[in-house]
């Protein structure tokens, strides 16, 4: 939710490197049963902060031109992306269609095109989304569904099964407990190659969901607690996921200076083979294969639990939302593409070229010849969760306060308290003031090995 409301200059805006435009004019393989019902020679906008999947959806863009002569014009942002999709609707520029990163305040902001009429229209588009894509709070703002969610992503580990055999471990047994992902971890690092056993970049802090909140999931600790409808962060789960980290750290195991390298720079070096674990989600093999062209041997690994066995499932997230913008001139057309775009058929070619998994249920077969795909299929030890709230951006947030621990450790108990003190506060406050409401989140039934999403 960061810098939605944040100041920012135009100078920083529009820096030269933060974005790429592509105009999308070559030929591909025909599109198959695609209605032309738009005319020829129209341009519609696409605004994405997706950088794994650009190379597939410029071949797909081109593919849908050639057969309907509607060409999609491709505007990738990194970082920056919530202030340039925000500057572009306060300009007076919005593009057609757009990935609500954050949902509820686009959706009260009216820059999404409500699409339940659509959808409507479409009975079974509408019902080939995965479980859980389409609930109050959760695709559905306002009373009305806004944005079909591209990715229902796993969260996995990477791991190189060079570097296992280099330090006398099986290329074919990655560590299935905490204690091993630790052990294995040194022996990577002590077995002088000159790679280190495990990395990540927090330069950006919201990586640690990846490496501490996720693992503490296997754990039974989620930092929203459903069964009660309050946020909980200081479990003994998502400590011992701190210490397993900060462990690695003590062993001289982690690739140095984590404060100073983004995620793509340590998803750069595990490609280039100087890391032998990473953690990430299931769009990281089209990151490793297309973004660093890897030709290290690398594979798929679900997480790693803790000593004492599964608690919890893993949360496998529904996000990446395109919509139709409010403003678009040419929503009709629009909808013809995102109806093309999210067809099973698309959306199975995505998952098999290797681009994650997709939010059409039907696409993740489990089956690629890419590498890395096959291992990020959804299993039984993952789960999409209810809800949860949308809350105003808290200072320090969870993801830096997390940060802040792995610099001192001895701050674990009171930082974590303190992080459910402040975010409970501020779900009280939006409840208080009508922007939530707490009945909504609340699941009693919840239960991290059994509950079940609706269908």
């Amino acid at each position: 939710m960061s810098g939605f409301n944040q100041k920012f200059s135009r100078r920083s805006a529009f820096k030269a490197a933060a974005v790429t435009t592509v105009g999308l004019s070559f030929a591909g393989a025909p599109v198959v049963g695609v209605r032309r019902a738009v005319a020829q020679e129209t341009t519609l906008t696409w605004m994405s902060n997706q950088r794994h999947d650009r190379a597939v959806k410029e071949d797909l863009f081109a593919r849908y031109e050639e057969e309907t002569g509607v060409k999609i014009e491709m505007q990738i942002f990194a970082d920056e992306y919530p202030d340039q999709l925000q500057l572009a609707f306060e300009s007076g520029s919005s593009p057609d269609m757009f990935n609500m990163n954050q949902p509820r305040q686009q959706a009260a902001a009216g820059w999404a095109e409500p699409l339940d009429a659509y959808l409507d229209a479409a009975p079974d588009l509408k019902a080939s989304f995965v479980a859980n894509a389409f609930l109050p709070n959760q695709g559905i703002y306002n009373g009305e569904i806004h944005g079909l969610p591209m990715y229902a992503q796993t969260m996995r580990l990477y791991y190189n099964r060079r570097l296992f055999e280099a330090a006398g471990l099986d290329p074919a047994a990655p560590p299935a407990t905490w204690t091993e992902l630790r052990e294995y971890s040194k022996a990577i690092t002590d077995a002088g190659t000159g790679a280190y056993g495990f990395i990540f970049g927090d330069r950006f802090p919201w990586v640690w969901f990846m490496n501490a909140q996720r693992p503490a999931n296997g754990a039974g600790a989620y930092t929203f607690d459903w069964s009660t409808g309050t946020y909980n962060h200081n479990t003994d789960g998502l400590k011992g996921a701190m210490e397993l980290i900060i462990g690695m750290n003590d062993d001289g195991s982690l690739f140095p200076g984590p404060h100073t390298i983004t995620d793509d720079d340590a998803r750069n070096q595990f490609s280039i083979g100087m890391a032998g674990m990473i953690i990430g989600g299931s769009w990281n093999p089209g990151v490793f294969n297309d973004q660093f062209a890897s030709t290290e041997d690398w594979t798929t690994a679900e997480l790693p639990f803790p000593d004492s066995g599964q608690a919890g499932r893993i949360l496998q997230g529904v996000g990446d939302r395109y919509t139709i913008s409010a403003e678009s001139q040419n929503k009709e057309a629009c909808w013809e593409f995102l109806s093309w775009l999210y067809s099973t058929e698309i959306m199975t070619e995505m998952y098999e070229r290797g681009m994650g998994v997709m939010g059409i249920a039907a696409a993740n077969t489990g089956e690629s010849d890419v590498r890395g795909i096959p291992g990020i299929a959804p299993t039984e030890r993952d789960v999409i969760p209810p809800p949860e709230p949308e809350l105003p951006t808290q200072t320090p947030d969870t993801a830096t306060t997390l940060q802040m621990i792995f610099d001192d450790p001895s701050t674990m108990d009171a930082a974590l308290t303190d992080l459910d003190a402040r975010y409970n506060a501020a779900f009280e406050a939006a409840v208080a003031d009508g922007s939530l409401v707490a009945e909504e989140y609340v699941v009693p039934e919840w239960d991290g090995m059994t509950w079940e999403p609706l269908s």
